[in-house]
């Protein structure tokens, strides 16, 4: 018999990845909704927002299986990687960009240190947040398979 399957993620911590996720996207949308910029301004930021945002999460989910498509490779040579070297420097460079990008507008911009920490700040819990609801969708997603084919196979 096979010891019982441990999830990966309590209930908890998914939901408050989605709850970190949500309030960030709601703080920084908040932030630039309220602010007295032009929209073109404004138009840069939330760019800079789902730049960040997307790439953080195909970054988090590139990096993950190209560890687990070397582990597997051991095994089994003939393994097929699931992203291409040129895949995976596009996820790290598109998100290099987009903290560059981020980071030169507000460097420039003529706001307030506050304002500007308030914006960095909403900017990596959006970007960790990010990592974090991709992981644990990725990890619910299998343990429910793993789960499934325990129950059948026991």
């Amino acid at each position: 018999m096979y010891p019982k399957y441990q999830k990966r993620n309590t209930p908890a911590f998914t939901a408050a990845s989605y709850f970190a996720l949500t309030a960030g996207l709601f703080l920084y949308c908040l932030g630039i909704y309220n602010a007295d910029w032009q929209l073109n301004v404004k138009g840069y930021y939330l760019l800079c927002m789902f730049l960040i945002t997307i790439t953080s999460i195909v970054t988090q989910k590139v990096i993950r299986d190209n560890a687990e498509d070397k582990d597997m490779k051991i095994e089994n040579p003939k393994h097929r990687m699931r992203n291409t070297p040129a895949f995976t420097g596009m996820a790290i460079v598109g998100l290099i960009i987009g903290f560059v990008m981020f980071f030169i507008g507000l460097f420039n911009a003529p706001f307030d240190l506050n304002v500007k920490g308030y914006y960095v700040a909403v900017m990596l819990l959006i970007s960790y947040s990010s990592i974090g609801v991709q992981k644990v969708t990725r990890d619910n997603v299998e343990d429910k398979e793993i789960l499934e084919n325990q129950n059948l196979n026991g």
